[in-house]
């Protein structure tokens, strides 16, 4: 009894050492109570308030999701740290002479704005037409393409199997600029040019309206100065890849287009992989991608596209390409074809799309087929979908994050809705347009009208 009785003792203090010694470590344990803010970019600083950091910053090893991060200034209850650029959202682990501790989830991002964004229907019935007059009674076939005339503020719609190209006034009545309905790519006055299937348009700082006219690999000019339609650049309907003059210069499926102060047109070239650029007087040259699909940055002829499919000039000068099945956003230098990846991920020949918002290189884009900027630098992008994956949304690049401000992803098939983000559906959304009061216009292609979302203040 008494061997049973000390073995029992024995246990029992083993037992309370043990307890003791666990105690004690937890008790001594560094511990992030709060981290300030909570939500930052790669490289900016935040604040870790909590207890027993060491006074000498590099003895403190902090982690943002298993990356550690350079700690900058230190105290025994606070530590001011740099997020590290290589990190992901998740918990910020702390430790000290061997021993760690799990703190508070950080988030990669920014807080976007104090706005919600709300759709609307701005033209068209909903019904397929080709019919003028005021916003309510106007028609589209296939509003593919949307652009603001810096002259006047009109909207200049590119109605794809309309053949045609057609204004918005300001004062809301929609008319008919050029084209007839037939399907052709002849010259001359604008009663009797014909175009062939052209997708999107650009405006200069004259009112020059340029036209990418897919069905016939040509760059077309509107000068309403003189009222005609001729041909800036592109030769024939077989598409080939060459640089030249003129109607000697050779592209295949144009798809988008932009032009700057400068009077170069610029475009995006699907099938040759290539953006061009386009001289006033019509020499055409390559600007980025060398008829190879791919997803490289760098110098040309080193870059890679995979079918870019829009452009525009940003107002810092450069110019932005939707890579379609790159699934990425491309930022391009006009002057020397310099060309960087600033949006979406996947693999260097990826053409998977996907749906992620957040940090703009781990975001992920399915299908890019519009994109504009607004003169804040605010980056919109409108997607399409894919097989399978039927996206439909307007996307927003802030700030360095990604985020949904028009669409819901989450139905995987397109529809005709008007409401705040996470409510409004597209039926592929294919061009965005940003005037200067920060509105933005899509052409809504296969729900046949036009729609504009709004900034409001949140409740």
């Amino acid at each position: 009894m008494k061997k049973i009785l000390l073995l029992f003792l024995t246990i029992s203090v083993l037992f309370t050492a043990c307890k003791d010694d666990t105690d004690d470590f937890t008790a001594t344990n560094p511990s992030i109570t709060q981290i300030v803010p909570s939500m930052a970019l790669a490289n900016q600083t935040v604040k870790l308030r909590g207890k027993r950091f060491a006074a000498d910053a590099v003895a403190n090893i902090v982690k943002f999701a298993g990356v550690k991060a350079e700690v900058i200034s230190a105290s025994d209850t606070l530590l001011t740290v740099k997020v590290p650029a290589e990190g992901s959202t998740g918990n910020v682990t702390i430790t000290v002479n061997d021993r760690t501790s799990k703190g508070p989830i950080f988030t990669y991002g920014a807080v976007q704005t104090e706005f919600d964004y709300l759709t609307s229907t701005y033209a068209g019935s909903g019904t397929v037409g080709d019919t003028f007059g005021s916003l309510t009674d106007a028609q589209f076939m296939l509003p593919n393409g949307v652009a603001i005339d810096p002259t006047t503020g009109d909207l200049i719609v590119t109605d794809r199997t309309a053949q045609s190209i057609k204004r918005i006034s300001k004062d809301g009545i929609v008319s008919k600029i050029a084209g007839t309905g037939v399907r052709s790519s002849v010259n001359g006055s604008l009663t009797v040019a014909t175009f062939n299937n052209p997708y999107k348009s650009a405006v200069d700082k004259n009112g020059n309206i340029y036209v990418a006219d897919n069905g016939a690999n040509l760059v077309r000019k509107i000068d309403l100065s003189t009222n005609t339609v001729s041909t800036l650049a592109g030769g024939g309907s077989t598409g080939a890849f060459l640089d030249g003059q003129g109607t000697a210069a050779r592209f295949n499926t144009i798809t988008g287009i932009a032009v700057d102060d400068d009077g170069f047109v610029y475009v995006a070239d699907a099938v040759n992989h290539a953006v061009r650029k386009i001289s006033p007087t019509g020499m055409v040259t390559t600007l980025a991608g060398n008829g190879t699909a791919g997803i490289t940055d760098g110098d040309w002829p080193n870059v890679r596209m995979n079918r870019p499919t829009a452009v525009c000039i940003g107002a810092d000068g450069f110019l932005y390409a939707a890579d379609r099945y790159g699934q990425r956003i491309r930022k391009i230098n006009r002057h020397t074809g310099r060309t960087v990846t600033i949006a979406g991920s996947g693999g260097s020949s990826s053409t998977t799309g996907g749906q992620v918002d957040g940090e703009a290189l781990k975001a992920r884009f399915n299908n890019p087929w519009g994109i504009d900027v607004a003169s804040d630098g605010t980056i919109y992008v409108s997607e399409l979908g894919g097989t399978g994956s039927a996206t439909h949304t307007i996307r927003m690049i802030k700030n360095g994050i990604v985020s949904t401000i028009a669409g819901n992803a989450s139905f995987n098939a397109p529809g005709f809705v008007n409401g705040l983000q996470g409510v409004s559906r597209f039926n592929n959304p294919t061009d965005v347009a940003v005037d200067n009061d920060g509105n933005i216009y899509v052409g809504d292609m296969n729900n046949y009208v036009i729609r504009k979302i709004v900034k409001v203040p949140k409740p």
